[in-house]
């Protein structure tokens, strides 16, 4: 094989692994959050449901952050890939502010 298709190739790889990963950050597995729960039970399973998908909880959950922090992680979140309405995204924010501030 030449090295310009070893290159092509792995660029190709990375690509679909990419988009595979961005993917399934933004999947819903089966919508256990109700999209107009927003008491902390929503929060969490927003967490659980959505954030998981990519994260680990102990990284979360050892983050301690604002809820302006929270936001700006949430909106990145949003932004790469991560799927969530704007009333879930509130929930999320709300919950992660309350229990990691």
């Amino acid at each position: 094989m030449s090295k310009r298709t070893v290159i092509i190739s792995s660029i190709l790889l990375v690509l679909i692994f990419s988009t595979f990963l961005l993917t399934a950050c933004g999947t819903s597995s089966g919508g256990s959050a109700s999209t107009t729960d927003t008491s902390s039970s929503g929060g969490q399973a927003l967490l659980q449901d959505r954030c998981t998908a990519c994260h680990s909880t102990r990284r979360i959950t050892s983050a301690h952050f604002s809820a302006d922090q929270w936001t700006q992680v949430v909106d990145s979140m949003i932004d790469r890939g991560a799927r969530l309405s704007d009333q879930e995204r509130q929930t999320l924010i709300d919950y992660l502010a309350q229990t990691y501030p």
